[in-house]
């Protein structure tokens, strides 16, 4: 009692406290919505210092199982622990997302969609907490996953939460999710702009400036915070080709010619088929280990536990006698092969090498990711790209289409055109795969293979990575601005009218009269306590007055819709247009709760269109 009497005040006190936040800015002439602006600050702030504490966990997390230059971790001279190290980190990671917040297993992403689709962008405070420990334990015990993922759910709880205890109104409330998740990107992957494009391109579908610029400032102010406490401002690779073979040990210079487009326009529909085979494979293996008859908190240590066994087989086939082993490539996130692949020692690996290395990080990320383990598909789709182009790259050299150091341009165009294809957001792509390697000599190649494989993935799967998932469990994700305004407004905002009862016993001829003297045309069915039956629609009655001997003779019951839905106050009105659709009536009872219950009221198709019909036109002023 004493919690939630605690837990009241606390949230009395940040309403009151963004009353007086707003009021006095428009006493210096602002709009109430810059307050959206402040908020976004505070958010980009938050954001910024957990992403640096989260990056030092899962950094901690693999130093302490697989240890870091001349430091010893679990795994040093202990080969048999790559067995042993993912099994033990899918045991706490799914005790900790099964007990704690299921909503911290997976990638996380589609979570955060569904939270702003159907629950008005609530999310709970613990699933920061839940999915940066899960997470860690995940990636730093060798989990195939990357940091993507986590700190979009992480930022979108801190923003979420912020909203929450500010009561801000729920139109706004996807902007300060939206915040948090720009925030999140930008501070982990240094990419102030691809984490602005990502929230903005994925989430909001809305590119307008009220929606624009406190995402701006949240991505900003994430960034300059994660600078001050690392003290760095550098692209995570480097993109370095030597010439090695001609013993000139010159700087190469990649140089993209127009003659090579019908090149990447092949890379870019090999991506293609890779995103879509990647997301269709991690999308069967949750069906697969969702009908495992175990409980779901050993899912991820029976994902682990195959990884485990996927890498203990490729250290005993890879791994001379006398020879030192290191973890595997596909373990973790991939970070290293990216690397190599990006620099001279790309001429290291064969064509068949990096495609087995593909094949292996794809099922390695589907034991990890389909299991229920904690970790973003960024890294993965990063690591399969580089290993599609550079494996493509690298049989052109050999066929002598292409100087053999341009193999790391492929590999770079192959790392944009992937995370294009697996996520249909090719404008963040293009940008974060900049932002990661601040290396601009093979953009136009980069833009053209992301827009191409982003089209020939939605041609094979009309979902991306992450709406598959919400299609899945039926909700509808659309891609254009005026769903958006639709997700914002609530029945809440819609002008209620009023709602005539009968009873199912009632003759016909009550609710003919009942017509008469109210102008109404559909009428809400209710038993002798005033619960919802179904409703008596205006089409119906007027065909049943085609036989009017017939009339007299009919009551309430037999012409009841007993199907038709009800709508909440707190309900999003693509919802309610879909409910419309599906049930082909006119007008929709209000209800308190998604049970049988009391109705207060009607709401009219035609009504929710010109609501939204006001709202585009203030969008378009």
């Amino acid at each position: 009692m004493k919690l939630g009497s605690s837990r009241h005040k606390w949230l009395a006190y940040g309403h009151k406290l963004r009353v007086q936040v707003v009021r006095t800015l428009t006493s210096i002439g602002l709009k109430d919505e810059y307050f959206l602006v402040v908020l976004s600050i505070l958010i980009g702030t938050a954001t910024g210092m957990f992403a640096y504490l989260f990056f030092h966990l899962i950094e901690s997390a693999g130093r302490f199982a697989y240890g870091h230059g001349d430091e010893a971790g679990l795994f040093t001279g202990r080969p048999w622990m790559v067995f042993i190290l993912p099994t033990m980190g899918g045991l706490f990671v799914g005790y900790i997302t099964y007990y704690f917040a299921r909503e911290a297993k997976g990638h996380g992403v589609p979570e955060v969609m569904d939270a702003m689709y159907r629950r008005g962008s609530v999310i709970r405070p613990r699933v920061a907490g839940a999915k940066a420990v899960s997470s860690a334990l995940t990636i730093g015990s060798g989990g195939s996953a990357g940091m993507e993922g986590p700190i979009i759910q992480i930022g979108a709880a801190i923003g979420s939460t912020a909203g929450q205890f500010l009561h801000v109104p729920r139109r706004h409330m996807g902007i300060l999710v939206a915040c948090g998740v720009s925030a999140g990107i930008s501070a982990i992957f240094n990419a102030p702009i691809a984490g602005v494009l990502f929230a903005l391109e994925i989430f909001l579908k809305d590119f307008s400036f009220r929606t624009f610029s406190p995402v701006v400032f949240s991505s900003v102010i994430s960034c300059s915070i994660m600078h001050g406490l690392t003290h760095k401002d550098e692209g995570i690779f480097e993109v370095r080709s030597l010439e090695a073979l001609s013993g000139t040990g010159q700087e190469f210079q990649y140089l993209f010619v127009g003659i090579e487009l019908p090149l990447f326009l092949v890379l870019g529909m090999l991506c293609a088929v890779g995103a879509v085979f990647f997301i269709k494979a991690l999308y069967c293996t949750e069906d697969m280990f969702d009908a495992i008859k175990i409980p779901q908190s050993l899912h991820p240590a029976i994902g682990g536990l195959g990884l485990g066994v996927m890498g203990a087989l490729f250290l005993y086939v890879m791994v001379q006698p006398g020879q030192v082993p290191e973890i595997p490539p596909f373990f973790a996130n991939g970070y290293p092969v990216i690397t190599k692949t990006l620099t001279g020692n790309a001429l290291e690996f064969t064509a068949l090498t990096l495609i087995g290395v593909y094949f292996l990080k794809v099922i390695a990320t589907c034991l990890t990711l389909g299991s229920g383990g904690s970790g973003g598909v960024f890294a993965p789709s990063l690591m399969l790209g580089a290993s599609i182009g550079g494996a493509f790259g690298l049989l052109l050299a050999k066929w002598g289409l292409i100087q053999e150091p341009s193999v790391t341009a492929y590999a770079l165009v192959g790392m944009a055109a992937m995370v294009a294809g697996t996520t249909h957001a090719p404008l963040t792509a293009i940008v974060m795969t900049y932002e990661m390697t601040r290396d601009a000599t093979a953009i136009l190649p980069v833009m053209f293979a992301a827009i191409v494989a982003t089209a020939g993935a939605q041609l094979l799967l009309r979902d991306s990575i992450y709406t598959l998932k919400l299609r899945r469990r039926g909700v509808r994700i659309g891609s254009v601005a005026d769903l958006t305004i639709l997700r914002r407004l609530t029945v809440e905002d819609i002008a209620p009218v009023p709602a005539p009862q009968v009873h199912p016993e009632d003759p016909l001829q009550k609710a003919i009269d009942l017509a008469n003297e109210t102008d109404a045309i559909d009428f809400v069915v209710v038993d002798d306590a005033g619960i919802y039956q179904g409703m008596v629609i205006g089409k119906d009655i007027r065909t049943a007055l085609l036989q009017p001997e017939a009339v007299s003779l009919l009551v309430v019951a037999e012409l009841q819709r007993s199907g038709v839905p009800t709508v909440r106050l707190d309900e999003t009105l693509d919802h309610v247009l879909d409910k419309f659709a599906r049930s082909d009536v006119e007008s929709l009872p209000i209800s308190e709760t998604d049970e049988a219950c009391h109705i207060t009221g009607l709401i009219t198709r035609q009504e929710v269109m010109r609501t939204y019909h006001a709202e585009l036109d203030k969008m378009v002023r």
